[in-house]
């Protein structure tokens, strides 16, 4: 027994200490895969998912209206039971798309898993790939870390406790919640639907950074060995490297454009929603008094800090394909044989292609986008 423990403990130690995309889909895939959900296998996890949306329902739903029907009667408590609409359609949101879209994901995995394997074929580019990687992983770690303290030490302990309303009607049916048992109860179901709420929604945005930050990494690797084809005394030497292994490198770009295909159509519909549902519940917070939004402080660290990571990660994306345009251009193609020199402004062509990943397919993911939607929030709060 205990020997099995050490075992399991090692193996999640090394998990913890590699750097690869498989160990970061393994911290990714943690809590799905203890719920019955993984994202990398073939069981949906009914049982989770029909405990998690009847809570939703019944907590934050049915919640959300009996208290607007009954206790609701200043503008204050409209505007502060809208923020558990908001929050409604995006929990929903992101639950919904881990149900509806787990052949997807599983598609766009095995590309990526492709992709990641052909970028490690040189010693040069594994030094770039496990230290982009490790950065990757910090930023996975740290919002996990975020967040769950957030959750554990600072939301939930006010959330399950039933004298906080936060502007709903806790646990509907079970009155009155100042009696035993009612109390109890009414204690851990807040708490298990905190719990699978937190699940749902953490992993999605993980799952979405890692996906983007990979594939904005992948660029990156490419745009290196590119570059590095202008490092070279032979010039005979020179063109036969670069009849050898331009091939494989268009073959590595071809697979991420597919890769960014896929993440559009995959994450398009949800995104919209999200960015929508995130901003409504960031401009309710700022129409809240200061002293009436203390509750809700951890629901905007966690929104904004969501949308912030949406946009800056979707911006290096953009950035890095725009760095492996000018590194496609710059790679001394002049020096090329003439079939190479076909292969280079095929590749060229394809790298001018914009590539940035839009919500609701209208809206661009990027830190221009970040900056004027929180110029507009404060403009329309200043003013009305």
């Amino acid at each position: 027994m205990l020997s099995k423990l050490k075992a399991r403990l090692n193996n999640i130690n090394e998990r913890f200490r590699d750097v690869s995309f498989d160990s970061l889909m393994w911290i990714v895939n943690i809590a799905p895969n203890l719920v019955g959900f993984s994202v990398r296998g073939d069981k949906a996890g009914a049982a989770f998912w029909f405990i998690h949306l009847f809570l939703l329902t019944y907590v934050y739903g049915v919640g959300s209206v009996v208290y607007q029907w009954k206790f609701a009667h200043t503008i204050g408590d409209y505007i502060k039971s809208y923020i558990n609409v908001s929050l409604v359609i995006f929990i929903a949101n992101n639950s919904w798309w881990f149900i509806s879209k787990r052949v997807q994901v599983k598609d766009v995995l095995e590309k990526i898993a492709l992709s990641d394997q052909l970028a490690c074929q040189t010693d040069a580019s594994q030094k770039k790939y496990k230290k982009m990687l490790k950065i990757i992983k910090h930023i996975i770690i740290g919002f996990y870390a975020v967040n769950y303290i957030d959750e554990l030490f600072i939301y939930l302990p006010h959330r399950v406790d039933v004298s906080n309303d936060y502007s709903l009607t806790p646990c509907v049916g079970l009155e009155p919640l100042t009696q035993s048992p009612n109390k109890e109860i009414c204690s851990f179901i807040l708490c298990l639907q905190e719990c699978t709420i937190a699940t749902a929604v953490l992993n999605y945005q993980a799952l979405l950074l890692l996906l983007i930050a990979h594939t904005a990494a992948m660029y990156r690797i490419l745009s290196a060995e590119m570059i590095s084809f202008n490092d070279y005394d032979n010039l005979e030497e020179h063109q036969a490297r670069a009849k050898k292994i331009l091939p494989s490198l268009i073959e590595r770009h071809v697979l991420i454009l597919c890769v960014i295909d896929k993440l559009k159509s995959l994450y398009s519909v949800s995104l919209g929603v999200n960015f929508g549902s995130h901003a409504v519940c960031l401009l309710l917070l700022l129409y809240l008094p200061i002293r009436e939004s203390f509750m809700f402080i951890p629901i905007f660290a966690y929104c904004f800090s969501v949308f912030f990571l949406y946009c800056f990660l979707c911006q290096k994306l953009v950035n890095a394909s725009e760095d492996f345009e000018r590194s496609v251009y710059c790679c001394g193609w002049e020096n090329f044989c003439l079939k190479e020199r076909r292969m280079v402004y095929f590749m060229l062509c394809e790298a001018q292609r914009p590539v940035e990943i839009l919500a609701a397919d209208i809206v661009p993911v990027n830190i221009y986008t970040f900056a004027t939607t929180l110029q507009a929030m404060y403009k329309f709060v200043t003013v009305y």
